[in-house]
């Protein structure tokens, strides 16, 4: 099975390693430093008096048989601004709000 990246895949979004969100450490990492790492989130709320950062990631292979992307990484903060988690999380379907990304997925 094929795994790789082609110059003809469709991406969108931030895409954000594992290594870089270990990078960030709950209680220490502070919202600039955040920013400064990857750039504005595309998506705040605020859910319980906690501030959500959202930055979602898709990637759709041109290949055939190489596997597609949908994730987002989510920060969780206080609200004095104190990070309260960090983590990668899939999609939800017919959160994109594209016909042709959300039938890519399936």
């Amino acid at each position: 099975m094929l795994h790789g990246c082609s110059a003809l895949d469709y991406k969108s979004g931030t895409q954000v390693s594992s290594q870089q969100l270990a990078q960030f450490q709950k209680g220490k990492t502070t919202q600039q430093q955040v920013i400064t790492a990857i750039g504005h989130p595309s998506k705040k709320t605020e859910v319980g008096g906690k501030e959500i950062w959202t930055y979602p990631y898709t990637k759709i292979a041109a290949l055939p048989f190489a596997l597609n992307t949908n994730e987002s990484i989510v920060f969780e903060w206080s609200s004095k601004g104190a990070l309260l988690d960090a983590y990668k999380s899939g999609g939800s379907p017919g959160e994109l709000g594209n016909a042709l990304l959300d039938a890519a997925r399936m």
